[in-house]
Parts: structure tokens; sequence; C-alpha cells
């Protein structure tokens, strides 16, 4: 006798609030779950159109939080007749109807506050421990997330999951595209980084670190990809530094595609991110076949494993002789490309929807 499927509303509302990492992981699990026969989606989303600033977005951002997520949203779900609300970032209603599982990334903004904007920072604090309260599962993508939630919040550990992040298939070893390379004015040799211009990205060591290089001779140049985001000041003065200047290459917002023809056509992936829910460009530098310098912090061990080099994101010097010895080793960059490939190949967002459907079980009693 066949099993009715469990009718699952996801809320999508963190596509709005998200370009990068996080909307690519929520976009990620959503297809994943559809391909599935066990599982009915029924998405639901804030909607509305969406504006770029000034007071137009200050009401839609009120809406969102004051009206759709504590009232609509747990309404919408269950008169869709879903089986269970699946909110897949930590933004979630304080009461719902039916049983209620969110998806927690990282609890950074209540450790870190400074990094991030004032409204953010309130925002986390007054929304998260109240949705934590009402939540029947906690999904975390890896265990130091899991271990800081627990340090952080009053939840129960029986609740909590870890479904750790996938890499998609569009993330695999190719020849870089040159037309793609040559529409965004990148040239090669050059290293990559990647990540929104913000404080925790550490951008400034990865500057640091790379004009020692070029200082000692490195041809190379250092493409970043990502967009503006908030607390950037220092970030921005040392990429008015002469030296940044002609070597550097700020590629704001890139796609999908594009993010993938960077990681085939560069040497390194330097990425001396002070903290990560999980880390998703390690990985999918990894899945593309390059070498990857981290940080040795945070999430970045467990999911970089010994495949990449960690380094104290902290010490410049220390990751300037890492990218030094990659650059100039071609025995150093195959043997990481290779160990990449294998720990990219341990992590599927197949394996992701696995353990979210067994924490949906979980959370109906199943």
């Amino acid at each position: 006798m066949s099993r009715e499927p469990l009718r699952v509303a996801l809320d999508l509302t963190g596509l709005e609030l998200d370009a990068a990492g996080t909307a690519r992981a929520i976009a990620a699990l959503r297809d994943e779950l559809e391909r599935r026969d066990e599982i009915e989606l029924l998405e639901l989303a804030h909607g509305g159109r969406r504006t770029n600033g000034g007071w137009r977005r200050v009401l839609r951002g009120l809406h969102r939080e004051l009206i759709y997520m504590p009232i609509q949203l747990p309404r919408r779900a269950a008169r869709a007749g879903a089986d269970l609300l699946h909110c897949p970032v930590g933004v979630a209603p304080a009461r719902s109807r039916l049983p209620l599982v969110i998806t927690v990334h990282d609890v950074m903004v209540l450790e870190h506050p400074e990094w991030f904007t004032r409204a953010n920072a309130i925002q986390q604090r007054l929304i998260l421990p109240r949705a934590l309260a009402a939540a029947a599962r906690v999904i975390v993508p890896s265990g130091y997330t899991r271990a800081r939630l627990l340090d952080t919040c009053d939840v129960d550990p029986a609740i909590v999951d870890i479904a750790p992040n996938g890499v998609g298939p569009m993330f695999r070893p190719a020849e870089a595209s040159a037309t793609v390379l040559d529409r965004l004015g990148v040239e090669r040799p050059y290293v990559l980084s990647v990540g929104t211009l913000q404080p925790r990205k550490n951008l400034v060591t990865a500057l640091d670190a790379f004009a020692r290089v070029v200082t000692d001779g490195a041809p190379h140049t250092l493409v970043v990809a990502g967009a503006r985001g908030w607390r950037d000041e220092a970030v921005l003065a040392a990429l008015r530094r002469p030296a940044a200047r002609a070597r550097v290459h700020v590629l704001g917002r890139v796609t999908d595609e594009e993010l993938v023809e960077l990681y085939r056509g560069a040497d390194c992936l330097l990425f001396p991110s002070l903290y990560e829910g999980f880390g998703l460009p390690v990985l999918e530098a990894m899945a593309c076949g390059t070498p990857v310098i981290c940080a040795n912090r945070t999430s970045l061990p467990e999911v970089a494993g010994d495949a990449a080099v960690l380094v104290d994101p902290d010490d410049a010097t220390a990751f300037a002789a890492a990218l030094a010895e990659v650059l100039s080793s071609p025995a150093r960059h195959a043997a990481l490309a290779e160990a990449g490939l294998a720990r990219a190949r341990e992590f599927s967002w197949r394996r992701c929807a696995d353990l979210t459907v067994a924490a949906y079980r979980r959370a109906l009693g199943h």
C-alpha cells in the first residue's frame, strides 16, 4: 500500500531576502524536493512587486515582517491543506496551526551584531527566538551551526537536525568559457575570491595576501565576485589603494552560470571568511576542480576536510605563503584539485533532501 505524499508548504520568501549562497541553497532544496513522489510541494512567498529603495521598500519590509510572516503565511499554509510548514530561513511565524520546521543557516548575527546593520540585528534578535520556540523541528547545515545555535538560543537539542548543503551538477570540471570570461573582462591567470562585500568575508586579508604574492612576482590578478553588502568601508578603502586598482578586478554580483566559469578558470579560490554557517563557495570551487585556500574557523574545516589548505584568517602572511605555494607548485595544485573533487562528491542536494524529509516526518511524529 503506497504512502500518501506529505503536503509541505515551503515558504520561498528567503529568495527575495538573499541573492547569494542562502538563496542558492533554498532553490536547490526546492528543486530536489519537487522531484520526489513522497512530497507534494506547495510553494508560498510574500510576493508583490520588489522595489530597490526608498519608502516603498521600507513599507514592503514592514508588511512582510508584521503581516505576511506572522499572520498570512501560516493561514495560507493551512488553507492550502498542507501537513506542515517549512521556513527555510530563520525568519518564521511565532505561531502556526501546522507543525513548523525552520532552517537556521547560522547565528552569526546574534554572535557578531557589529558585522550587520542595526535593522538586521534587531530583526533576528526579535524573530528567531520566537520562531525557535514554535518549531517542531529545526534544521541546520553543519555541526558547527548546531553547536552555536544550542549555545546562543533556548532550543531543545533533541529537535535540531543536521542536513548539510549539497553542490549542484552545474559545478563540475570543464574548460572555462572564454566567451563568458571575456564578457566579464577577466583575463587568466587569476585568483578568485567570492562573497558579498561585508566585514565577515574578510576581503581585506585576501587583498593583503594577494599583494604580497604579486610583489614576489606572481602574474595573476585577483577577481572578486560579490555584490556590495554593508559596513564595507574598510574593504572599499583597501580597493582604492593603487596596487589594488592595478591588479584587482571587482565584478559585483554575477549569475550562477558566470560563477561556474569563474571557478573553472581560477588557479585558486581564496576564502578567508571569518564566519560561515556552511561555506558553499568552498564546496563549489572543489566541485569545479579548483584548489581552495580557506579559513580554519567555524564550519569551514568541517566542510573542507583535508581537501583544502586551512589558514588562520587573521594571518595575511600565512595566507600569502599558502597562495604562493599553490600558484608555484603544479604538484600541489594538482593534489588539491583531486582531493577537492573527491570531497565535493560527499555532498549532494539529494542527501540534503533525504535528511530534510526525515526531519519532516519527525515533525509529524511519523
